[in-house]
């Protein structure tokens, strides 16, 4: 109920006390009851006492529309009247007396009421009886307005988030039925790939060995060297073995210190300088390869947000689910460094793409949160290991903890019990796209699960740890 001040209060009070405690005028109404019909004669204003009402208008059929069935018999409901609210406000003062709804009660209800024959009650100090009822005008005025748009608001949010949920839907639809076309696609790239390699190597190793011996190192080429060391060695060896630059760079590949340029034989380092070709072309069927296996990483993640899974398993792959979420947010996590200790894991009880949206929520977020506070090297930080608990009544032995953590700014104190309700964002700006409803959905899967969420932030790190049972105990699904 709305607040008045004091200046209307009063005299309502008054109102209620002299008018509305006739014990002959007082009715009671079962639940389902009716207290008015609408277009019925009402010589009445009724204040209700106990319980709730409810009133419905039932409108005609405009041309070319249908009401539902039930609409047409019961009516749209217009507003809802609770203890110390008026009814029949409009009928009564307009003198017109006939109801605009249709107003039964809820539950058993209890209402007190005057008629067209009441007179004023000290007339010559407080006024005419419409003089005396103006505060109740007013506060029902404001009752009304009130319920309006809390009834409006309800609408609009149930509205936005039907739409959301439609949009949700035809983009899983669609991205299901992308990711199997471009799986497709994908598959053939990386089949011919792996096809090309193999023959391609049998074929040199039986023309040139030393040419082959060039391909293999290109194409299994493992190393982790940046762009400036390479350029550094390349220049070393451009100098000192006088080599050009193009074959410079590939023997700092295969060589990237001094220790493996030693194992070297003087015939190779001068069948390099002819036919370093051969390695670019083996290091480019292995980019070939590695491209079809990163675009099948992504698809297989848009798949499953698409709808690929949709019930628990057992031995669902713990650490797949976090690959795929990297592979999703790829973009995201280009300019941020990604370090992975991905431990050997028992399998779960779980739902893949459950999965991927605990990670995919956590890890956006972090990445958000870096990149806002323009947070000098971003990192973010994936381990996986097995916890196993002791002591502990009707729960698994065995638990799943993945520690997702990043570098970026503290969550502040005063926030850290709210991040995990719904519709609760620091987004003020920008397009807010999430999977789902970010952090209560994490919430949400989490306790679905009978895992639990820490959450532990500080100037240098902020860490979310899911612990996540193997078994299902209780079969949530």
């Amino acid at each position: 109920m709305i607040s008045l001040p004091d200046s209307i209060m009063r005299p309502l009070k008054r109102v209620n006390r002299v008018y509305f405690t006739d014990p002959d005028r007082i009715l009671a109404v079962p639940a389902g009851g009716t207290l008015v019909r609408q277009n019925e004669e009402c010589h009445r204003l009724f204040l209700v006492l106990r319980g709730t009402f409810v009133a419905y208008r039932r409108a005609d059929n405009f041309e070319g529309s249908e009401l539902p069935a039930e609409t047409q018999v019961r009516g749209q409901e217009v507003f809802r009247a609770e203890p110390r609210s008026y009814v029949c406000v409009q009928a009564f003062f307009s003198r017109s007396y006939h109801s605009s709804y249709h107003i039964a009660a809820v539950e058993d209800a209890e209402v007190a009421y005057i008629d067209d024959t009441t007179s004023a009650v000290d007339e010559g100090h407080y006024g005419t009886l419409e003089q005396q009822f103006v505060p109740v005008l007013v506060h029902e005025l404001a009752a009304r307005n009130f319920r309006i748009f809390t009834h409006v608001s309800e609408k609009e949010e149930a509205v936005r988030l039907l739409q959301r949920a439609e949009m949700a839907s035809v983009l899983g639809q669609l991205s299901a039925g992308i990711a199997h076309e471009l799986n497709n696609a994908v598959g053939v790239i990386s089949r011919r790939t792996d096809f090309v390699a193999e023959n391609l190597s049998s074929f040199l190793s039986e023309d040139d060995p030393q040419n082959a011996r060039l391909f293999r190192y290109g194409y299994e080429d493992e190393s982790f060297l940046s762009a400036g060391e390479v350029r550094t060695r390349a220049r070393a060896y451009e100098r000192d073995l006088d080599m050009p630059q193009e074959a410079a760079k590939v023997l700092a590949h295969i060589a990237p210190d001094d220790a493996s340029l030693k194992k070297l034989d003087s015939k190779f380092l001068k069948h390099v300088r002819r036919n370093f070709r051969f390695w670019e072309l083996g290091h480019d069927l292995r980019d070939l390869h590695m491209a079809s296996r990163h675009a099948s990483g992504i698809v297989r993640a848009v798949k499953l947000l698409g709808g690929g899974s949709s019930s628990r398993e057992a031995g669902v792959d713990v650490n797949q689910s976090v690959r795929d979420a990297l592979n999703l947010l790829s973009a995201k996590l280009k300019n941020i460094t990604v370090q992975t200790q991905l431990g050997e894991l028992p399998g779960v009880f779980a739902d893949p793409t459950e999965l991927l949206q605990i990670w995919t929520n956590i890890i956006s977020n972090a990445c958000d949160a870096m990149q806002h506070a323009e947070t000098p090297q971003p990192t973010v930080c994936i381990i996986t290991t097995t916890l196993h608990a002791e002591n502990l009544q009707l729960l698994p032995t065995e638990y799943v903890a993945v520690t997702i953590s990043n570098n970026g700014p503290p969550i502040p104190e005063e926030i850290r019990d709210k991040i995990f309700q719904p519709s609760f964002t620091t987004k003020k700006k920008g397009m807010d796209f999430g999977l789902g409803l970010g952090l209560s959905i994490v919430r949400r899967l989490v306790d679905s699960y009978g895992a639990t969420i820490e959450l532990h932030s500080s100037d240098t790190i902020t860490s979310f740890t899911i612990n996540l049972p193997t078994t299902q105990i209780h079969g949530n699904d």
